[in-house]
């Protein structure tokens, strides 16, 4: 679990009183206090389970057959937040971690202890970048024959400074015969932010597989609110505005997100130059996964490294917040169609050149791969 603020003031060990002749009595304000605090936990333990059965995208697919382990898990958290009050988020975020979906989660509003569960969590895959990537979006020339653009993330707060950025380094760009993309830890965001870089990589259409969703009240409350908000642009509106009409319309438990069950996407500008693009997709996840599946269409595109992180099957995320207030509950609405048959989570999208063994500059290896490649 990924928690914000996670610090602890300790505040010393609890006396014995073990040694007592005569029993210790709680007041009586205290027992109320205390009956008022275990209430409000089970409430956001039920408020979690509530949001998993009736809302939660991978609910009907990671659950089939495995009732009975889940039910024990539930029980595990339970015993975690009564032995150990203090730490409930993280008994929680242990509960959440059995789904093994990274769109799933919860956000602390509070001060926690350290994990005391650190090692019962679910082992997530390491990543080896040598160098480690940059947190900035970046553009470098490596030689007359390569361009580099570093790429970190697709959040939509970005997206000023990335066109920027690009509008500035187009030339260089179009004008080379190689560009190599790092997007290396890519943390995701919007499918929309990596529209302009696929003009430089597009040779042939690429095959979308849609997404449906979940078709709950809180679910369609929760795009309700967002279309009344005006978070949205526009576009992005009416496509909101279109699926919630056709969700009052059915009563199907599931709703493509579009007319039909995969669209085929075209870019009307692309260029001859540049004429091979590498792209490192190691740990890129969410959108980058997303980016990474669109690019591979391309003839001149070649995934180098190591897959990505693999957080692409259950999207759209929304949150909402606990009863108590300590924490924002995360959880996916949407599933990718392509299930059960190509399934991407965990695994990632798999590359077309590894890395061999040994390698300790990525960079200068995909540049290298690139250049010793015949025009």
């Amino acid at each position: 679990m990924k928690m914000l603020a996670a610090r602890w003031a300790r505040l010393g060990a609890v006396a014995a009183l073990a040694f007592l002749a005569v029993p210790a009595t709680v007041p009586a304000y205290a027992q109320d206090q205390t009956s008022s605090r275990q209430v409000a936990h089970e409430a956001d333990v039920d408020f979690v389970l509530d949001v998993l059965r009736r809302d939660y995208a991978g609910w009907p697919t990671k659950i089939e057959g495995r009732e009975a382990e889940f039910q024990r898990q539930i029980e595990l958290a339970k015993e975690r937040i009564v032995q150990n009050p203090a730490a409930r988020l993280w008994a929680i975020g242990l509960l959440l971690e059995w789904f093994e979906d990274d769109h799933l989660g919860i956000r602390s509003n509070i001060v926690s202890p350290a994990n005391p569960w650190a090692d019962q969590g679910r082992s997530g895959r390491a990543f080896a970048y040598s160098p480690e990537p940059g947190e900035s979006f970046a553009f470098k020339r490596l030689s007359d024959r390569t361009v580099l653009l570093r790429v970190p993330s697709f959040r939509t707060e970005y997206a000023e400074g990335f066109a920027a950025l690009l509008e500035e380094h187009h030339e260089a760009i179009v004008s080379t015969p190689n560009l190599l993309i790092d997007l290396r830890g890519n943390e995701g965001g919007s499918d929309t932010m990596y529209e302009r870089l696929m003009s430089y990589l597009f040779t042939r259409p690429i095959y979308q597989i849609g997404v449906e969703l979940r078709d709950t009240p809180r679910n369609l409350a929760a795009l309700q609110a967002n279309v009344a908000s005006g978070v949205y642009p526009d576009e992005v509106r009416g496509f909101v505005e279109n699926v919630l009409s056709r969700a009052a319309a059915s009563d199907a438990e599931w709703i493509p997100l579009s007319e039909s069950a995969f669209e085929i996407v075209t870019y009307p500008q692309s260029y001859d130059l540049p004429r091979r693009v590498g792209i490192l997709t190691e740990g890129a996840g969410s959108s980058g996964d997303q980016f990474v599946m669109d690019a591979r269409f391309s003839r001149k595109v070649t995934l180098l490294g190591r897959p990505t992180a693999g957080v692409i099957d259950y999207s759209n995320v929304i949150t909402a917040s606990a009863p108590s207030g300590d924490f924002d509950l995360a959880w996916p609405m949407t599933r990718s169609m392509r299930l059960p048959h190509e399934p991407i989570d965990t695994v990632g999208v798999p590359v077309d050149v590894p890395y061999p063994e040994g390698v300790t500059d990525q960079i200068g290896w995909a540049q290298d791969w690139l250049e010793s490649r015949a025009d």
